[in-house]
């Protein structure tokens, strides 16, 4: 079992510090605080912060944040993105879950995948990655495809804040399309996040269940999209054509992402032509 790093005073002025408005309502300013970046000897040595996209992703969330509070709205945030591959998709979703279980005190994530191996070898590896370069990292423990607070840090909030912890943390939540009734249960006061990693492939059903999820009236309610465009039918791909005025949406050109290599998109648009479903899918972010 982990045990806080610090002393006592230290730890108090790290709980302030993520627990703070400029944090918990700015998820940009969280990641740039949180991680090490140009820091030598980390693996973010050579790296300066998320990518514009991903950047502009955080900012709209610290907008709606801003939005809600000053107009006193309660709406869930609907978010989704479809792009090329290699983006960062799989960053990002770890950089939300850790913003959102780390300034929201109890409150649940929910992360789900188009497989059960990406949402154990790719999701959840990397919020694991992620959570280890954390300057809060001692505050949870990854365990397969669950992220929980660390015990010592559930007793001090119980115990200081008389507040429950059952509910805090991620979970990987698998889903069965012949029994979608088995996917809901969810509800939680202190907030509710939702992601589909490669939602594409998630059907209907488990859509249509999800909205479930968000029947708690708190502001704290956010449903993040991300994938890339493998199907022309279900409701990720309705998102950006019938549905795009109830969702938040943009695609992705993976050839306009720095970070990557273009030799890889030139060379899918070489081999399958720039007609072609792989480089609409793999390289443009269309469908």
């Amino acid at each position: 079992m982990k045990q806080t790093k610090y002393s006592a005073k230290d730890e108090q002025e790290l709980m302030a510090f993520v627990w703070s408005p400029a944090l918990s309502n700015d998820p940009y300013k969280f990641v740039m605080a949180m991680f090490p970046w140009g820091k030598a000897g980390t693996p973010l040595a050579h790296f300066k912060g998320p990518r514009r996209w991903q950047r502009r992703v955080l900012q709209t969330i610290a907008n709606h944040i801003v939005k809600g509070q000053i107009f006193d709205l309660n709406e869930v945030m609907q978010l989704a993105r479809a792009s090329g591959r290699g983006i960062g998709k799989s960053a990002l979703v770890a950089w939300l879950v850790l913003w959102f279980v780390s300034t929201r005190i109890g409150a649940t994530a929910i992360i789900s995948a188009n497989t059960e191996d990406q949402l154990r070898k790719i999701t959840f590896a990397e919020l694991s990655k992620w959570t280890a370069m954390a300057l809060n990292e001692h505050w949870f423990e990854v365990t397969g495809i669950t992220l929980n607070p660390a015990k010592w840090l559930c007793t001090a909030i119980e115990r200081d804040l008389q507040k429950g912890t059952t509910y805090w943390g991620a979970i990987g939540k698998l889903w069965s399309e012949e029994n979608p009734d088995a996917y809901a249960g969810v509800h939680n006061h202190d907030g509710v996040m939702v992601i589909f990693d490669e939602a594409s492939g998630i059907p209907d059903s488990i859509w249509s269940v999800a909205k479930g999820f968000f029947t708690e009236p708190t502001p704290n309610r956010f449903w993040f999209a991300f994938s890339q465009g493998r199907r022309n039918s279900g409701y990720f791909f309705e998102i950006f054509h019938k549905n795009r005025d109830r969702w938040d949406q943009d695609q992705i050109d993976a050839r306009d992402v720095e970070g990557t290599d273009p030799k890889v998109y030139e060379d899918i648009i070489d081999e399958y032509g720039e007609d072609s479903d792989e480089a609409r899918v793999e390289v443009y972010g269309l469908f």
